[in-house]
């Protein structure tokens, strides 16, 4: 290549337009309202929840117009990825195959996991203490991957798709334990109809510090892509966090600090 053309190459290339970072403007959040108190569908059908409300305040912080959606969990990272909707804030934990597929923010809560099961089973949870028991999970979950990690040789698990379907599992005798999220089971199980005389938390508590199968923390998911998604989504939690409304969310549902950052 002579001196010329080398020249107009590099002119060229100076002189080309930067690529311009997307824009957003409207944003499509995805969640599967089946996980009180963090979202479900209310008496009038509207979505309601922690996340439902968190959600709604980072579209005022990041200034974007934002349309809520539920979706079934098995179709949560599917359709991002095929991009029917931007942005998952379903409680989902950020683990090392689902970073596989997509991104994440920064968490905004840490989960702590527990068992339930039956008063008076008196059930140690160990190999020795699960053997030939069936745990019921939520599917495709870091608390699925989990039992199946630890539990998988010596128990059942039987894995269902909604997060409701293993508390009626209990109820029928088909479940002798369900492993999950402590305000899940708390909220959507041991709260209602006086469940909480017949079934109880058994053996410790266990999070992604324990055991890298539950996960870093619960996050935004976004498409790998969506680089400055992701990072708007970054500024809009330190800021709700830095102005308090963060907190007057989590005190709305909660009589403890969900975050994990304390």
């Amino acid at each position: 290549m002579n001196k010329l053309v080398t020249l107009l190459v590099l002119a060229g290339v100076l002189s080309a337009p930067a690529v311009q970072a997307k824009e957003w403007k409207e944003v499509t959040i995805a969640m599967d309202a089946t996980y009180p108190p963090f979202e479900s569908v209310g008496p009038d059908g509207k979505l309601v929840g922690f996340e439902v409300d968190l959600a709604n305040a980072l579209c005022v912080e990041m200034k974007v117009k934002c349309k809520i959606v539920n979706v079934g969990w098995d179709g949560l990272i599917p359709g991002l990825v095929a991009k029917k909707h931007d942005a998952l804030m379903t409680s989902m934990n950020i683990t090392e195959e689902r970073k596989k597929a997509i991104d994440f923010s920064d968490t905004y809560y840490r989960m702590q996991n527990r068992f339930v099961a039956k008063k008076g089973t008196n059930t140690t949870i160990s190999k020795e203490g699960l053997k030939g028991k069936t745990i019921a999970v939520q599917t495709g979950t870091a608390q699925d991957n989990f039992v199946t990690e630890q539990f998988g040789d010596v128990a059942t698990i039987k894995r269902y798709v909604g997060a409701g379907e293993p508390y009626l599992e209990l109820l029928n005798g088909r479940a002798d334990l369900h492993f999950g999220f402590i305000v899940q089971i708390n909220d959507g199980f041991l709260s209602k109809d006086g469940n909480d005389k017949m079934f109880e938390f058994v053996g410790p508590t266990f999070t992604g510090k324990d055991n890298k199968k539950l996960g870093e923390g619960v996050a935004v998911g976004v498409r790998k892509q969506d680089k400055e998604l992701r990072d708007l989504f970054n500024a809009g939690l330190a800021g709700v966090k830095k102005n308090g409304t963060f907190k007057k969310i989590n005190d709305k549902h909660f009589p403890f600090d969900i975050s994990g950052e304390k």
